[in-house]
């Protein structure tokens, strides 16, 4: 009982790092609230680095992701007839104050996370975000990752095999 509590207490110190971090990430982006694709972002700077060697596995550079999203809303102002050239312009907005808010495709992004059938002690890690996010396909990340030639799926199973790695190096 002991050891699930000191879990879930270091689960809840991962995830106020990935909301920090994305939010960070889309406010340096010029959005006011961080989205799936943001937490994927934050989840490549966990210290854990499983979502970095999720990426690599998958063949994948995970430098270029925030490239990657900017161009997928490029694509998307594009396709609705804006000028894409718009968000050259975005300057970077201050943090938002109050309650942490987030678009709403994070909630399905994050009770996915809570749901996730992890083992006892199994910590959450950058991989697991990475999974869940990759695992989607729809979407800005969704349009991201195809936009690099990143299969969705393929990174998805790429960080499973991270997280179940991880685990035997513990075990």
């Amino acid at each position: 009982m002991l050891q699930r509590l000191k879990q879930r207490i270091a689960d809840m110190r991962t995830i106020k790092n990935l909301c920090e971090s994305a939010e960070r990430h889309a406010n340096a982006m010029g959005e006011g609230e961080p989205g799936p694709e943001h937490f994927l972002l934050a989840a490549l700077d966990l210290p854990d680095g499983l979502a970095r060697r999720a990426f690599a596995r998958a063949g994948a550079d995970p430098s270029r992701l925030q490239g990657g999203i900017t161009a997928a809303h490029g694509t998307a102002l594009a396709a609705a007839g804006i000028d894409p050239g718009l968000l050259a312009g975005d300057a970077p907005v201050p943090p938002g104050s109050g309650v942490y808010r987030a678009k709403g495709s994070m909630e399905a992004v994050m009770r996915a996370l809570a749901e996730w059938p992890r083992a006892a002690g199994e910590p959450l890690t950058g991989a697991h975000v990475a999974a869940m996010v990759a695992s989607g396909s729809h979407g800005t990340a969704a349009r991201a990752l195809t936009l690099l030639g990143i299969d969705g799926p393929a990174l998805a199973a790429a960080a499973r095999a991270e997280i179940d790695e991880a685990a035997r190096r513990v075990a």
